[in-house]
Order: C-alpha cells, then structure tokens, then sequence
C-alpha cells in the first residue's frame, strides 16, 4: 500500500506541474518596443574628449521582451541601446547588447516590481584613434511601475548598475491604450560608463512605444 500510495503522490505532483505549466501558457505576453534618444555625451575615451562641445545626438534603443507565469523560470528582456557620442573632430560609436533575466515579486492593479540580472556587452569604435573595443560587463537589474486604475497612466523607471561609476536608468511616465496593444512613453534616460580605456555620461530625454503581442 505504502509503494502504490508513493507512486500515486508522486504521479499526482507531475500533473499539477503540468497543470500549472498549462495554465501559465495564459500568462505568456510578447512585447517589442523601441525608443529615440536625443541625448548628449560628456568625458572622454583615451583620454581624448570634445573639449566641452559634445553634440546633441539622437541616439535608439529597441528591445524584445518575453514574460510568462512559469514558477522559477525567469523573464527575459533582450535590448540594444546606441551609446554613441560626437563633438567636433570627436567621434565614439558604441552600442550596448543587454540580456536580462528577471522575476515578477509583484504585480497587482498599483504596482510591479522586477529584480533580477543583465549581462551587458559594449561593441564601440573610437573613430577618432582607430581604436576599436568591446567590454563584457553583469549589473544588476531593477524595474517596476506605479499605476493609476482605470486610466492607463503609469509612471515606470528601470535600473542597471555595476558599481557607482557604471549604471543606466530610466525614469518617465507612460500611457496604454485600451483599444489596441499600444503604449507610449516618454522620459528621461542616463547612463555612465568607466573601464578600460573609456570613461563617458549621456543622458537626454527619450519617446517611444511599445507594442504586445
């Protein structure tokens, strides 16, 4: 009796994994959203820089995003951000490659909450010196929203840092619309930067929508 209940309980645990696995199949949401950037650089590269006179540049990002109601398996945000920077004979191409690995702690008609991971690898090309780079860097991975019910206002903000001398947030605010899959939103986004042979800010404000799938 002892072995067929330990088989009945075992066979029992499997199908409310796989229940649950089914159920959370409802959760999934695919999201793709872009952003436009018209930021300003500052500090140097090589111990070059602009001599205070960095251009105004509109910089993109865009970014996928896969979220899910699977217990223990983490969210994912893929992300490419334009980081570059110009100002007189000065030139910086750079783009940053985020993967983030993320849980939910909550989510309810006020609030959501992520914590979780980025892995983050720069790619750039110092015009300027023909020097060419990449740095592979893991920060730690922040975001969440305030929601007013009923309005589809939010304001939002997202945080990835590496120390006090290497970080990237967003703070704004933000509008879904009830009758199609669409959000936009629109604030302010900075970012600083410091290894190797690189040490550079910008920051500027920053519009753009996202579409769920």
């Amino acid at each position: 009796w002892s072995y067929v209940m330990k088989k009945t309980l075992i066979a029992g645990t499997l199908i409310a994994l796989f229940s649950h696995a089914a159920m959370a199949a409802d959760d999934w949401r695919f999201a793709a959203g872009a952003d436009m950037w018209n930021s300003q650089g500052g500090g140097q590269v090589s111990g070059v820089g602009a001599d205070g006179s960095y251009d105004d540049n509109y910089n993109w990002s865009g970014y996928l995003q896969l979220e899910h109601g699977i217990f223990l398996l983490p969210n994912a945000k893929f992300e490419m951000s334009d980081f570059s920077t110009s100002g007189g004979s000065f030139s910086n191409d750079l783009l940053a490659y985020d993967l983030s690995l993320y849980y939910r702690l909550m989510n309810n008609d006020l609030f959501q909450l992520d914590l979780g991971l980025t892995g983050r690898r720069y790619d750039g090309d110092f015009n300027t010196q023909h020097y060419s780079y990449d740095k592979d860097v893991l920060m730690a991975y922040t975001g969440g929203e305030v929601r007013i019910p009923g309005t589809g206002f939010a304001a939002f903000g997202d945080l990835r840092v590496q120390d006090a001398d290497n970080y990237d947030y967003r703070l704004g605010g933000s509008y879904k619309f009830s009758t199609v899959p669409l959000k936009i939103r629109a604030g302010w986004r900075e970012a600083e930067l410091d290894f190797d042979r690189v040490d550079q800010t910008i920051d500027g404000w920053f519009i753009g929508g996202e579409f769920t799938f």
